[in-house]
């Protein structure tokens, strides 16, 4: 990302305008596009001066997150003007994972990808989707290892964030920070307080968004012609924001659902979202007013798509996450099943080996406490009862 930490922090409020400023700067570009960014951009930096209690040092990474997401739209828009028959590419996206978060999502992203028939964003591509110079043969390079980069500082910034999330730069993640890049994603959420931005957030139409979102899987796989054969595997708890549009940009795509008992999900995502405020404030009890926000988010969320089943149930997997650890491969083959693709011995293949390589026991385990964010199971099984009626026992 940009080092925009000095201009910007030393300033008390975050301002657009030097936003703007800093990124046309940093890159040599003025040519924005359609300015329909400036709306969400223009609220969650509102929401961010004013209900963030941001420190100097968080006022200055998501004044970088910001402004590196300008740069890309400043990247894409001159990219496309060179190379316009990027957005003639076909996208095929053949599933789209919306569980909550803490539910396997992840691993299950990461194992369907592994397919040599399959393929999903990469953490370095979310983040830095657009070349930075005219050296094709070297800019990934560059790119990736900006993103290894970054990774660093945020485990260095984040308390115990790698017992929380496997974050790794070359590896397949969601491509929630593509969407992030037109301010209209739940990311700010899960790293500030921000709730006057989540609630607009609910409430405003996304499908710009989803366009542009789909303009950046064009360029990725512009960039990487292997795709064209691949089908794209998606996968965000951002969906559940969104997912009659999801339903809409996506008319071909599975739906999988990653379900668990909401009593694990919440005190463990109170954690990963407390690491990633607590690293951008100094503020008391800001951690507890973040759980009371996303409890009251995922409740939302949770009722929105259980209304949308009853509209359109066969567009729907539900994958439980007892099920999904205890025969990752099997929840595979469901998902291969219902979608009428072919299994090949290329894809059972890649699995074994993903999952050979791929194990928790590298990592340190995830230890939080509920109580540390004034919740209580209780309180969680009783506002959340309809939808562990819903989810039922692991099989």
């Amino acid at each position: 990302m940009p080092d925009t930490r000095t201009e910007i922090s030393s300033h008390s409020n975050i301002s657009t305008e030097k936003l703007l400023e800093s990124a046309c700067k940093e890159c040599g570009l003025t040519d924005f596009g359609n300015e329909r960014f400036l709306a969400p951009l223009n609220v969650l930096v509102d929401s961010m001066n004013s209900e963030a209690c941001l420190s100097p040092a968080g006022i200055a990474s998501q004044s970088a997150r910001l402004v590196n997401s300008l740069m890309n739209r400043l990247r894409k828009v001159e990219f496309l003007k060179r190379y316009p028959e990027v957005l003639d590419e076909e996208i095929d996206v053949g599933a789209v994972i919306v569980g909550l978060p803490r539910t396997g999502s992840t691993m299950l992203q990461r194992l369907l990808a592994s397919s040599p028939n399959l393929t999903a964003t990469r953490w370095w591509e979310t983040i830095f989707p657009m070349p930075v110079s005219d050296d094709k043969a070297t800019d990934s390079g560059t790119r990736i290892q900006m993103a290894e980069d970054l990774v660093k500082t945020i485990l260095e910034d984040a308390k115990d964030f790698d017992s929380i999330h496997p974050l790794n730069a070359t590896a397949y993640d969601e491509e929630l920070t593509l969407i992030e890049h037109s301010f209209m994603s739940n990311m700010p959420e899960s790293m500030m307080y921000v709730p006057t931005y989540g609630k607009w957030l609910l409430e405003a139409d996304q499908s710009h968004a989803y366009n542009e979102l789909i303009e950046y899987l064009k360029i990725l796989q512009w960039q990487k012609p292997a795709r064209r054969k691949q089908k794209w595997v998606l996968k965000s708890p951002h969906h559940l924001t969104a997912l009659p549009t999801v339903l809409k940009a996506f008319p071909n795509a599975l739906i999988i659902m990653t379900h668990r008992n909401i009593t694990d999900v919440l005190p463990s995502w109170y954690s990963m979202v407390g690491s990633l405020t607590m690293a951008n404030t100094t503020a008391d009890k800001l951690t507890q007013a973040q759980a009371k926000h996303w409890t009251q988010r995922l409740d939302l969320n949770l009722q929105s798509f259980l209304q949308m089943r009853d509209s359109a149930d066969d567009r729907f997997l539900d994958l439980h996450y007892l099920d999904l650890l205890k025969n990752p491969v099997d929840s595979c083959l469901k998902i291969f099943d219902k979608i009428g693709w072919p299994i090949e011995e290329g894809d059972l293949s890649a699995f074994k080996d993903h999952l050979s390589q791929n194990t928790r026991d590298n990592r340190p385990k995830h230890v939080y406490d509920i109580s540390d964010y004034d919740m209580t199971l209780d309180t969680i099984r009783e506002q959340f009862s309809y939808y562990e009626n819903f989810i039922g026992p692991a099989n």
